[in-house]
């Protein structure tokens, strides 16, 4: 079942990462990528830096699974996640040198540490609204789930008292007061942290609908994340949608903070935890 990557010359890279593709930012989009990829300035060298790779080698190697016989079992699925923002504004070819850069970066320090992989190393980018400039999740991919079942059942061999599977995040009730210019009602939404996105809009379907003609018909997001806060994104409404007055870019994910006043269109809410 397991697959050992075969040692591989290194490649002799003419620059690293961050200033290849600094020098390619500035001639052609300036400084997006620079900022979006979260590279910093040394203050005595003022070179610039990523972290991204150093993060994704770090992440590999917590979640590397000691198989006994079998070897140090590493993931071999790298998902990047690149903001809404950033892929719009990044040109295709730096995006796509990135994914390379990953993937020889992570086959690199596979190798390096003998791990052993389930299957070829690939990196499957995807495009989130509700990420913040760029990540990277190490993952087995494929064999998530059958890993976590052996897991399970090697607990349950260890203490036959342990529950089995993790015990989901209870779900979460947020309340939107809605005010239009009809009167004001109340409508209870239940979110999964990290869970199932919730829809804004026109038509009924919606999970949260606004019947309205300033509102369109799928008008925005709502996400509960894992660490309880509650953000939304336009989806590409007509109107727009507004935080305290203020409206935010299509694609643009923004936290939703107590107090505060969301128009989509003409339409306000509140929103309130119970």
């Amino acid at each position: 079942m397991t697959k050992e990557l075969k040692p591989i010359a290194k490649k002799k890279r003419e620059e690293a990462l961050p200033e290849r593709l600094l020098r390619r930012v500035l001639e052609g989009m300036g400084d997006v990528v620079d900022r979006k990829f979260g590279r910093t300035v040394e203050p005595k060298g003022g070179l610039t830096t990523s972290q991204l790779i150093e993060r994704m080698k770090r992440l590999i190697d917590e979640r590397v699974r000691d198989e006994g016989r079998k070897g140090r079992i590493a993931p071999h699925n790298l998902k990047l996640k690149v903001e809404w923002g950033t892929h719009s504004e990044a040109p295709p070819e730096i995006l796509k040198e990135l994914e390379h850069e990953v993937l020889a970066e992570a086959i690199d320090h596979i190798n390096d540490h003998r791990y052993r992989t389930l299957a070829p190393v690939k990196v499957e980018t995807e495009v989130d609204i509700f990420t913040t400039g760029v990540s990277v999740d190490p993952t087995f991919g494929e064999f998530e789930e059958e890993l976590k079942k052996e897991d399970e059942a090697k607990r349950a061999v260890i203490d036959p008292r342990i529950p089995k599977g993790v015990p989901p995040a209870p779900d979460v009730t947020i309340t939107a007061r809605v005010t239009r210019r009809d009167g004001t009602v109340e409508v209870p939404l239940i979110f999964k942290p990290g869970g199932k996105r919730l829809n804004v809009g026109r038509v009924s379907d919606n999970d949260l609908s606004l019947n309205d003609t300033s509102v369109s018909k799928i008008h925005a997001t709502l996400l509960l994340n894992f660490e309880g806060t509650l953000l939304v994104a336009d989806t590409g409404s007509t109107n727009g949608t507004y935080i305290n007055g203020r409206r935010i870019a299509y694609g643009e994910a923004r936290q939703i903070e107590a107090g505060d006043v969301v128009g989509f269109g003409d339409v306000e809410v509140r929103f309130k935890r119970d």
